[in-house]
């Protein structure tokens, strides 16, 4: 092992493993067992729904995913700062240790996209959805506690023809198409340790896996009428890091976050297959060690502030050093992303049973701003959306629904390329199992 991870196996202890499965195949609880039955098929299921339309997931690794849970969702994507509580925040490893030492959290989310996607020819609407993330949160001891977890972590999904494509140095011309699916998944498994009282430190393991395909048709009398597939098949690890510091002044808690994951290739099977009009195989070859698929360093700060029990604000700021990555089949230059994200969660009344049940919901807003790490010819590719969310206790208060609406816009119409005005639906449910009671009398 790459002696820089290392250390990465202090926070694996099979021991506090080993302790945390037991106790969970000791709670009587069905929502439990059916969160792992989810997680299982998650894994086995992969990437093979995605939300994604966009035709600039043609490039890279196809489009990046946030992969924040039901809360931080509703906030705009904000919330490296924050520490996990009856909720689990997947933003920052170093979260986990905020998690209450009885419970058990698991989470689970539904996505829904309706989506106009617009260029200069013609305009296409379209609808589709997926599993969204699978969680587990819990804690080993007073100052140790993890997650375990499938979230998405890219997704490809397109369709780009081209039409009178002149055939290099001739007037001969051909019409092309290009189909692209597939995406990758993240099963992770964090750990995170409180070093004193308000800095905690925490690791993320992962396992990256799934398939990215693309199919590329030509037809006309200046070229033979053929198919080359290209497929990458991903197992690769996968590692990213966090830390987060919290202070109070008189009633307000401030809190600072940071993330880290640093430049790691993604291994795959690489396989390219050619077929003739007919849809014989004419040709086929096979990397079974590609190192194809790259990932930069990224980079992310957070600040949160807070007033317990009425509202709380998340502002983070996220950095991925793509200029100087390199894809085979990627012609123009990748660019750093920067990603800005802004977030607030209100309790506009003091919880109470007695009250109308609205006034016991939490209510949230956020925004989020990126410059893409894709440039296409002179036009850099913005994206910008707007969320509301709100969180429903269900009966007991400790376990919530989360839902969300994002709508937004990505691209231009310039240059011949495209623009996505889409509204994401965010459905989550959280569960707070109370596992670590034991019982003295039957």
């Amino acid at each position: 092992m790459n002696r820089n991870y290392s250390y990465i196996i202090f926070f694996m202890n099979k021991n506090f493993v080993r302790m945390h499965i037991s106790q969970c195949l000791k709670a009587d609880s069905f929502i439990l067992r059916v969160l792992m039955v989810l997680m299982l098929g998650s894994t086995a299921w992969g990437a093979q729904a995605q939300n994604t339309v966009s035709p600039y997931s043609v490039f890279g690794p196809g489009e990046l995913q946030n992969r924040g849970f039901g809360v931080n969702r509703g906030m705009g994507g904000a919330g490296i700062a924050f520490k996990s509580r009856n909720y689990i925040n997947s933003l920052n490893p170093a979260s986990y240790t905020g998690l209450d030492s009885l419970r058990i959290i698991a989470e689970c989310g539904l996505s829904a996209k309706s989506y106009k996607l617009s260029s200069k020819k013609d305009d296409r609407k379209g609808f589709t959805g997926n599993l969204g993330y699978v969680g587990l949160g819990f804690r080993y001891t007073s100052w140790m506690a993890g997650s375990i977890g499938v979230v998405p972590f890219s997704e490809v999904k397109y369709t780009i023809e081209t039409t009178n494509n002149y055939v290099q140095g001739t007037e001969a011309q051909y019409n092309a198409t290009y189909d692209g699916s597939g995406g990758i998944s993240q099963f992770y498994f964090g750990n995170a340790i409180r070093v004193f009282k308000n800095f905690s430190l925490g690791v993320n393991f992962s396992y990256m896996f799934g398939s990215l395909k693309q199919d590329e048709s030509f037809s006309g009398s200046a070229v033979p009428s053929m198919q080359i597939s290209r497929y990458d098949y991903l197992r690769s690890l996968y590692f990213d890091f966090g830390l987060q510091y919290a202070f109070n002044i008189q009633e307000t808690n401030f809190s600072f976050g940071a993330t880290y994951a640093p430049k790691q290739y993604l291994r795959s099977k690489h396989v390219v297959e050619v077929y003739n009009s007919s849809q014989s195989l004419i040709s086929e070859s096979e990397d079974r060690n590609s190192k194809n698929l790259r990932m930069p360093h990224i980079a992310g700060i957070g600040f949160g502030m807070e007033v317990p029990d009425k509202y709380r604000v998340a502002l983070d700021y996220t950095f991925q050093k793509w200029s100087g990555i390199e894809y085979p089949t990627q012609d123009d230059d990748f660019v750093d992303l920067h990603k800005f994200a802004v977030g607030m969660e209100m309790h506009p009344w003091r919880y109470s049973m007695a009250q109308a049940a609205y006034k016991n919901w939490t209510y949230r807003a956020g925004a989020n701003f990126m410059r893409s790490y894709l440039k296409i010819g002179s036009h850099n590719i913005y994206k910008g959306s707007f969320t509301l969310g709100v969180g429903v206790p269900l009966p007991g208060k400790i376990s919530n629904i989360n839902f969300s609406v994002t709508g937004g816009m990505e691209g231009t119409t310039a240059n011949n390329l495209v623009k996505e005005k889409f509204l994401i639906f965010n459905l989550g449910f959280n569960f707070n199992e109370i596992a670590f009671i034991h019982r003295k009398f039957d």
